[in-house]
């Protein structure tokens, strides 16, 4: 009987050290999300500088007349924009880890929404 109860515990306590390690690894990636600013200066800040002024002719700013003038002046859209591209921007869903899109897109909508200031 002892070693009935030898060969349960084992697998028990293993299985248990994989759950924690991958809870703890959960909150290790959770955590690993960069704030909006932060990822508008690593990925956008190229070609729209000084808050949604664009740097290339042709492009289109963040300002959020232009952004209503486009019918993309809400969270979802520019989440759908920063990862697949729109005209001569491209998709940038190969840098953001997993919820800055939309980390990114809430902070685009409050900066237009207060006038890039």
């Amino acid at each position: 009987m002892k070693i009935f109860k030898f060969l349960f515990v084992i697998p028990l306590i293993t299985l248990i050290i994989i759950f924690q390690t991958s809870l703890q690894n959960r909150y290790l990636m959770a955590s690993d999300i960069r704030d909006g600013e932060t990822i508008f200066r690593n990925v956008c800040a190229g070609c729209h500088v000084r808050g949604g002024s664009v740097v290339l002719k042709g492009s289109k700013s963040l300002k959020l007349s232009d952004l209503e003038k486009r019918g993309i002046a809400d969270v979802n859209s520019i989440t759908i924009i920063a990862n697949e591209g729109i005209g001569f921007m491209k998709g940038y869903k190969n840098k953001l880890n997993d919820g800055e899109d939309k980390v990114l897109a809430q902070w685009i909508i409050q900066n237009a929404e207060k006038g890039w200031k």
